[in-house]
């Protein structure tokens, strides 16, 4: 899913979205909270009124002139 979003506070390519209560957000590496910044690759923590989900890594596409 990266690429797909982009940080809300800088433009940047977001690595996840964070959700505390009411607020929501994607972020990029440099403003993620360390709780997302701690989650794996495509993974997620729900907790009371929080979620995070950490976006998964893009798999390299086959170079279509290959093969």
């Amino acid at each position: 899913m990266t690429g797909d979003h982009r940080c809300d506070r800088c433009g940047k390519d977001a690595i996840g979205v964070e959700s505390f209560g009411c607020c929501t957000a994607y972020v990029c590496g440099d403003h993620a909270s360390s709780l997302l910044l701690e989650l794996a690759p495509g993974a997620t923590l729900s907790s009371g009124e929080c979620y995070l989900e950490r976006f998964s890594i893009p798999r390299e596409s086959p170079d279509p002139g290959s093969g």
